[in-house]
């Protein structure tokens, strides 16, 4: 949760703005653009084929991540009938926001690597703009773990119930889709009561843990 009403919580807040652009934009391309390659040709009309955060931006969830810490991006619509294979598009096209996610934290992770290696972080310390930059680096890769992680919660609305759902058998499927109708009161249910956490923090804990083997 940002303090944006008193001056260092809006300055935390702005300071930590880019990395947060950076992962929700990453990640809801990435839905468009998977979308778009297995048939769906409305996202290009849609304007989703972009990395501009202000097209993925969903101006309520982005309140919510500053006011509560949490929220959502602009949810990318997807047409899966026009996918060759309804159910494995509908999957493939979900994977792809967390997994995006999960690629860049490993990318910054690689190239915070190089410069910790060649030594050329410290000079980066040294200077002010040098300094957020790597900052800048470690909270990308902090942000991405988050998404990645958060959006594979195998129950609706997350990315990871469409994952989990096309490998369920037929009859199962049938029972997971009532689910969809208390969505909302799944989010609910998952902040309020903080089991959200205790869902996303050990897999968290667990990638950072792999993260820092690399550095």
């Amino acid at each position: 949760m940002f303090h944006i009403f008193n001056a260092e919580g809006l300055k935390a807040f702005l300071y930590t703005l880019p990395a947060l652009l950076i992962s929700l934009s990453i990640h809801e391309f990435a839905h468009a653009y998977t979308a778009y390659k297995l048939g769906d040709k409305s996202q290009k009309a849609l304007g989703r084929l972009t990395l501009d955060p202000i097209k993925h931006i969903d101006w309520l969830g982005f309140l919510c991540i500053v006011l509560f810490g949490f929220g959502w991006g602009k949810p990318v619509n997807v047409n899966t009938r026009s996918f060759k294979n309804e159910s494995k598009g509908m999957m493939l096209t979900a994977f792809a926001g967390p997994f995006s996610n999960f690629l860049l934290a490993i990318f910054c992770t690689l190239v915070l690597k190089i410069l910790i290696v060649t030594g050329a972080i410290s000079p980066m310390l040294n200077s002010g703009a040098g300094s957020i930059l790597a900052n800048m680096l470690i909270l990308t890769i902090q942000f991405n773990v988050v998404f990645a992680v958060f959006n594979m919660i195998p129950l609706p609305p997350f990315d990871g119930s469409k994952v989990l759902r096309y490998f369920l058998p037929y009859k199962a499927k049938q029972a997971f889709d009532m689910l969809e109708r208390y969505s909302f009161i799944i989010i609910i249910i998952f902040f309020v009561t903080g089991i959200g956490s205790y869902i996303i923090v050990p897999f968290v804990n667990l990638i950072y843990q792999l993260i820092m083997l690399i550095l």
